[in-house]
């Protein structure tokens, strides 16, 4: 029930299914929406990517939809478009 009430409400982060990933959203000041992503698996987490951003750690952009891999233990720091 908890669930379904965080889903009417937009409330349940884009990778809730994966327990070993933890997520953040940030907004700065200017409306810069940062997603931050961590991965406290010693395996790497095989994600799809909810929306097109750049990763501010690697400069890698990923589309939406497009696959992205954490790597073990790994960070990632995405800019959402």
């Amino acid at each position: 029930m908890v669930r379904r009430v965080l889903a009417r409400h937009d409330l349940i982060g884009p990778y809730a299914d994966h327990p070993a990933v933890e997520t953040a959203t940030r907004v700065a000041p200017d409306g810069t929406r940062l997603l931050f992503l961590l991965n406290h698996a010693p395996e790497p987490a095989r994600l799809t990517a909810h929306a097109t951003a750049t990763d501010l750690l690697t400069g890698k952009r990923s589309e939406r939809s497009e696959p992205l891999t954490l790597d073990p233990l790994g960070v990632a720091v995405l800019r959402l478009r």
